[in-house]
């Protein structure tokens, strides 16, 4: 069949102009009538659900061609599951979204085993980081890290190798803390029901689970924050120390790939192959559902927190820090296997 152009049209592509509106229509039919699916690699109810269901609600209509959007739970191996899942196997079209595992560089740089690149995958923006702190029990009697240094500390992990574990074994060898590692949670609703039946001290949370989920035990002083995995003291908690205030400039660099975790938070990617007229339109859709009345309305009625970068932020400071000098990551490597052989 043969097709016809206008001579504005046939004009256009001959003096070699972009024919209007072309990439924005290309977008608007592929995602017309689709079904868009939103990736995490934890259960439902924690964090990476709480973002993932307010995105899936509040950016349909911020897409060109407002596709249907549903969150696929697929947990397994501290988000390396999924992370493997939408790097390899996942379909590189634009109709998979992934809220990527915070731990996506730590496991880039640390880990030899895994099978994807934090720096490949197309960030579209962060709702929130997800700075951690370690919480003790009212019961622990822990409320600072010198308490922890006089008695035996039991934190909940899901597995030894994450930074919920690794946060408070390096302060072990750092300043002397008597942190006991328990794994084999799972996730933190299982820790922090551990913890209420008395089982353990403690346990590490991000901060928006700490202010959101864990709001009326904060409340009243049932749980109690004393320390953060993040690269500087965390806002809603200033008084507390962050875990790179310790250590000298071996143990800094390591800390802050630990840390890492806080400032990719709950951020919205594409696979790596996605074509570059869909990110920019999901970058956009992005930002404009930040500014959608109904989506501020949500996250004010919920009290969800948030602290937003732009995809372009992301990528800038995964890009920072996986180009960390070769030698500095080598020292942290070498720290890193010396943490998990003592655990």
């Amino acid at each position: 069949m043969k097709r016809t152009m206008s001579v504005a049209a046939i004009a256009a592509v001959l003096a070699g102009w972009p024919l209007p509106h072309a990439h924005a229509q290309s977008v608007e039919a592929f995602y017309k009538g689709k079904d868009v699916r939103i990736l995490i690699g934890s259960g439902m109810g924690g964090t990476y659900g709480l973002y993932a269901q307010l995105a899936a609600r509040r950016m349909k209509k911020h897409i060109p061609g407002h596709p249907n959007i549903i969150v696929q739970s697929m947990p397994g191996a501290g988000g390396n599951v999924a992370l493997n899942y939408s790097y390899n196997i996942a379909p590189k079209d634009g109709s998979l979204m992934h809220m990527v595992h915070a731990e996506a560089i730590f496991e880039t740089l640390l880990n030899p085993k895994i099978k994807f690149k934090a720096q490949n995958y197309g960030y579209i923006g962060r709702f929130t980081d997800a700075d951690a702190v370690g919480v003790a029990t009212k019961k622990s009697g822990v409320r600072t890290l010198d308490d922890a240094k006089k008695k035996s500390v039991s934190m909940g992990v899901a597995g030894k190798a994450n930074i919920y574990a690794l946060g408070p074994l390096v302060l072990n060898q750092l300043i002397g803390t008597k942190f006991k590692i328990i794994a084999g949670y799972r996730g933190g609703s299982g820790i922090s029901l551990a913890m209420q039946r008395g089982e353990l001290d403690g346990g590490g949370f991000t901060v928006a689970s700490v202010q959101v989920i864990q709001a009326e035990a904060l409340k009243n002083g049932d749980i109690v924050p004393f320390f953060a995995i993040s690269t500087q003291r965390v806002k809603a908690f200033p008084g507390i120390p962050a875990i790179t205030e310790f250590g000298g400039a071996k143990e800094k660099t390591l800390l802050e790939i630990y840390s890492s975790a806080g400032t990719i938070g709950r951020s919205l990617a594409f696979p790596p192959g996605v074509s570059a007229d869909k990110l920019t339109a999901l970058r956009k859709a992005f930002q404009d559902t930040l500014a959608d009345p109904e989506f501020v309305a949500d996250t004010k009625r919920s009290n969800i927190p948030l602290s937003t970068m732009t995809g372009e932020q992301v990528a800038d400071y995964v890009s920072t820090l996986i180009n960390t000098p070769a030698d500095k990551l080598a020292d942290a490597r070498k720290l890193h296997q010396g943490l998990l052989a003592a655990n």
